[in-house]
């Protein structure tokens, strides 16, 4: 049977999200992606393999929305504001985990799955990365301070998102984290 590659990482990354690395059976990757053990050796050489390529996949569509968003709005603060308000607020009702698939890898994994923690990390850096960038492009619009080192608020950024996804699993109205958000994105260093 011939399978799809792009269709297959996509699907076992959903799936890894929601059980995680060490919670997904290779008998639970059989059934969501309808692949026989044999193909799923042949086509991506093992489980960890395999979560790699969805821990890219991953990554690779989150630089996607962070520039998708920066492309859309001429304010480039707005645009971060808008991505993180559809990863933490409008998507509280979607279907999909709740918290991101690179820091929940990082949780989750030990020291016994060391090398594919150290690809998750490698993501949240990338993605942060790209943060950076959208900062650096709010510095040359003149709406965030020429002094904010713009690497240390993409980190920043990245762990606010982390704490309001975690937090957002509460039941917390969404106006309250409205709040925070607009809380969070007023406290970033304007432009004089």
């Amino acid at each position: 049977m011939k399978y799809d590659r792009d269709e297959a990482i996509s699907k076992a990354a959903g799936l890894f999200w929601k059980l995680g690395f060490q919670g997904t059976k290779m008998r639970d990757l059989q059934e969501h992606l309808d692949m026989r053990p044999g193909s799923i050796y042949a086509g991506f050489g093992s489980k960890e393999l395999l979560f790699k390529e969805a821990l890219k996949l991953y990554t690779q569509q989150s630089i996607q929305q962070v520039r998708h968003y920066a492309t859309q709005y001429d304010n480039a603060l707005t645009a971060l504001y808008e991505f993180v308000k559809t990863q933490v607020i409008d998507s509280r009702d979607s279907s999909q985990p709740k918290n991101c698939f690179l820091a929940k890898t990082v949780a989750e994994l030990d020291n016994n799955n060391a090398e594919i923690s150290l690809w998750a990390q490698s993501g949240l850096n990338k993605v942060e990365d790209e943060f950076a960038l959208v900062f650096k492009q709010a510095q040359s619009q003149g709406v965030l301070d020429q002094d904010a080192d713009c690497l240390r608020l993409a980190k920043w950024l990245q762990v606010q998102i982390m704490g309001l996804r975690a937090y957002g699993q509460l039941q917390v109205s969404t106006q309250d984290m409205t709040h925070m958000l607009d809380d969070m994105f007023s406290s970033l260093p304007k432009a004089a």
